[in-house]
């Protein structure tokens, strides 16, 4: 028994097997993080809703060359400006009310800041510029100015 407590060429081997099991943790636990960092960093991605924002900004453009025709149609004792703004601002609350309507709570905000006509004594629209925010919460977008430009 004295033998075995003098005997001590045993503690090195244990004591490395400790170092050698805790450094495996260690290595465990960063690529366990490793892993779940591109986990997050690829949902994160998939979450932006880059579609509606595609989407309302399409629908904004149609609806922007639909528009500038209605007002020249309209042009009987007002302005083609006036009109058309008219017809912007109906839009906007359509288009906050359709994505309202799905349950999705979005700050839309629409606003035609600039109508602009190439030659000065008519009363034709050429380039309209256009303010688009999106805002769901989560996700923040601003498209300020965006210039559409509709045909004559």
């Amino acid at each position: 028994m004295a033998g075995l407590r003098e005997d001590t060429s045993g503690q090195l081997i244990i004591l490395s097997g400790f170092v050698l099991c805790f450094s495996l943790v260690i290595l465990t636990i960063l690529v366990n993080q490793a892993m779940i960092t591109g986990y997050h960093s690829s949902n994160a991605v998939l979450e932006f809703p880059k579609h509606q924002i595609r989407d309302i900004t399409s629908q904004t453009r149609e609806s922007c060359v639909y528009m500038t025709e209605l007002a020249r149609e309209l042009n009987q004792s007002n302005s083609t400006e006036s009109n058309y703004r008219l017809l912007f601002e109906n839009y906007t609350e359509q288009m906050a009310m359709l994505y309202a309507g799905h349950g999705e709570r979005i700050t839309l905000d629409l606003s035609a800041m600039n109508l602009t006509s190439m030659a000065g004594n008519t009363s034709n629209l050429n380039t309209v510029w256009v303010n688009i925010t999106y805002n769901n919460g989560m996700t923040y977008y601003s498209s300020e100015p965006e210039i559409i430009e509709v045909e004559s």
